[in-house]
């Protein structure tokens, strides 16, 4: 097993966009921790080290890229031998009351997870996105939202049928062209949940269905369709960036050349060659 080196870190913070969060990150923790309790549902994933969790009379091994979920008030025990990594997240359970309300009955209980490893490899990418705070809000919360709906429909006891999606057309163009019209601003999903009054759960699923993408996938989308015309008018590729509402140049990079297949660079070159052959034909 791998070891968890370096000097023991461990950092706690609330993210501004996410109410109901609490995040925690650990790099070569080797305290154990005590039996204790938390209000909120404890998700955790091992980076590196891994150990040993208590919980509900039984052992559990949590070796790393394992994600382990504590339920509310459940009395439970860390510990680790080599040393551990992790990230965690902690969410009240009204949040994911609101989940399961988004996606099923809302007079459904709060879920339980009568296996506490989980080790879906879906799931487990959405948890990284959520963690990671440099990632655009609309994103980040878009990420969180079908993390906790897929986790309550793959892994809760009992069954969460899916709620029917009702006619919500006129809502799901207002939030399309709001997002095209606001591209470049950092908007939230919270924002766009106001402007036609559904929860972020439900919109994020209508909007899904039918536009065929999530808010977040939707604004990006935008955002290079927007930078293709601003990179052929000559605007340098940080400006393009700034302009377009990338965090910054590489994340633009990124972005653009994981849709075009393409660098930026790439793409103004084959346009400008292009032209040029076109001029000439002409």
């Amino acid at each position: 097993m791998k070891r968890a080196t370096g000097q023991e870190q461990i950092r706690v913070w609330r993210p501004k966009g996410l109410p109901g969060l609490e995040m925690r990150s650990g790099v070569a923790v080797r305290a154990p921790y005590p039996r204790h309790w938390h209000e909120e549902y404890q998700l955790c994933l091992i980076q590196a080290g891994g150990g040993e969790l208590l919980y509900r009379g039984v052992h559990h091994e949590t070796p790393p890229t394992s994600l382990f979920i504590v339920h509310p008030g459940e009395v439970h025990a860390n510990q680790t031998e080599t040393g551990c990594s992790f990230r965690s997240i902690y969410v009240t359970p009204e949040l994911v009351r609101e989940a399961v309300a988004g996606v099923s009955s809302p007079e459904q209980s709060l879920p339980f997870f009568p296996n506490p490893l989980i080790f879906d490899p879906e799931i487990i990418a959405l948890y990284q996105r959520v963690h990671l705070s440099q990632v655009p809000a609309l994103e980040q919360e878009s990420a969180l939202h079908e993390m906790l709906t897929r986790l309550v429909i793959r892994h809760a006891e009992g069954k969460y049928p899916p709620r029917a999606l009702g006619r919500e057309h006129q809502a799901v163009r207002r939030v399309r062209d709001y997002i095209i019209e606001s591209h470049a601003r950092n908007i939230s999903l919270k924002e766009l949940s106001q402007l036609v009054h559904l929860s972020g759960f439900h919109l994020t699923r209508v909007f899904a269905k039918e536009i065929g993408m999530p808010p977040h996938a939707f604004q990006t989308q935008v955002r290079v369709a927007r930078a293709k015309q601003l990179l052929t008018s000559g605007m340098s590729l940080a400006s393009v960036a700034a302009t377009t509402g990338f965090a910054d140049q590489s994340h633009f990079i990124r972005h653009f050349k994981r849709l075009m297949k393409i660098t930026p660079g790439e793409y103004l070159k084959t346009a400008r060659t292009f032209n040029t052959k076109t001029e000439l034909a002409g």
